[in-house]
């Protein structure tokens, strides 16, 4: 259907978003149809209210599956080619309209998907209408993967990733592959090709070419990723390399549809099971002289410790160099006077404070000497 007959035959009085008809709350066609305004900043508070009423916290309400509607029938709308900022979690910049939109279909279908997981997300019959969606969506966001803007491929891989997920479109995986293969992984743009790379990955197929002959350390980096190459040399050294590159490390630190952030869950915790105490340290050292944001999240704190002792604190047997090298490397970065501080309970460094003599400070303050 057209845009405007979804907003015009819709009956929006039996439908709802997260407040409800709360007073000086937009409803929600005032807020699909200020999405294709005139006006850039009506747009952009449009879209921020999609997310932050009509889907908030991940929940699926009785006005979003209509909302979904909407949005796959207005994405080839000139209006939504409107540079907008990005989600905060991939940096600042602009992007296209289109690119958000795709990203936010793609976290009402994760929603979706994830709500026998993850209740409370909506109720049974909301949940039911957004699945019953996929397929439509799906056709949409694959006619999108052929944009020529990088931003909405890299969105419209997301969606693609997470809509193929389901059990009654995984029939499409194979001519995606395919495609995948021969004109998403030959893009000059590098979120294009991490992100067919991480699609194939997770969908078995081999990607050992790509870590091989692809000229993108993060591109290597990525297909290293996959279990199938969890054991080579050349996909350590791959992931390596990333971890001591300032600039490509904090360049992964964004969000990447479906597939979250790799540079703290990734990245990190693979280069901890697969690199030796003494590589982690060279990879980390320029790493955490000035770690980018988003470094300090995952569960790597106890990774690296279990790495590094694995019969326990204080070991044994005396300190090896590399042991020692570590602590020193922990207490002055990760404890230091120029670290953040640690405040929130899944920081990793968590993990790691009753390494140093006197525990480590939880909000700041100086540096504690290592105990050696």
């Amino acid at each position: 259907m057209r845009h405007e007959d979804l907003l015009a035959e819709t009956d929006w009085s039996a439908v709802g978003h997260a407040c409800g008809t709360a007073p000086g709350v937009p409803q929600t066609p005032d807020i699909l149809a200020a999405l294709l305004s005139q006006d850039v900043a009506a747009q952009v508070r449009a879209l921020d209210d999609l997310y932050g009423l009509v889907h908030h916290q991940d929940t699926v309400y009785s006005a979003t599956p209509p909302a979904v509607d909407f949005v796959v029938a207005v994405l080839g709308d000139p209006r939504t080619l409107t540079p907008v900022p990005a989600d905060p979690r991939r940096g600042a910049k602009l992007v296209p309209l289109r690119a958000e939109l795709l990203g936010w279909l793609t976290s009402v279908m994760e929603a979706a998907a994830e709500h026998d997981q993850w209740p409370p997300a909506g109720g049974p019959a909301e949940i039911a209408a957004c699945r019953a969606a996929r397929p439509r969506v799906y056709h949409a966001a694959r006619l999108w993967c052929t944009s020529l803007d990088p931003e909405v491929v890299f969105a419209a891989l997301g969606l693609v990733a997470c809509l193929l997920d389901a059990p009654e479109l995984g029939g499409h995986r194979h001519e995606t592959a395919v495609w995948l293969r021969e004109s998403a992984l030959a893009s000059p743009d590098r979120g294009v090709r991490v992100m067919a790379v991480l699609i194939l990955a997770s969908w078995g197929y081999d990607t050992t070419p790509v870590l091989q002959h692809d000229p993108d350390p993060v591109v290597r980096a990525s297909a290293a990723l996959s279990a199938a190459n969890a054991r080579m040399p050349t996909g350590t050294r791959a992931i390596l390399q990333v971890l001591s590159a300032p600039a490509d490390a904090a360049w992964c630190q964004q969000v990447f549809p479906h597939f979250g952030r790799l540079f703290p869950f990734r990245f990190l915790p693979a280069a901890i099971d697969r690199a030796t105490l003494d590589e982690l340290v060279a990879a980390l050292t320029p790493l955490l002289a000035d770690a980018p944001a988003g470094t300090y999240a995952g569960d790597w704190g106890a990774r690296l410790r279990a790495k590094a002792f694995p019969d326990g604190f204080p070991p044994a047997r005396p300190l090896d160099p590399a042991q020692r090298a570590l602590l020193q490397l922990i207490a002055d970065r990760c404890f230091g006077p120029a670290a953040p501080p640690v405040r929130v309970d899944t920081d990793p460094r968590r993990a790691l404070r009753d390494l140093m003599p006197d525990g480590a400070p939880v909000d700041g303050g100086p540096a504690c000497d290592p105990p050696f």
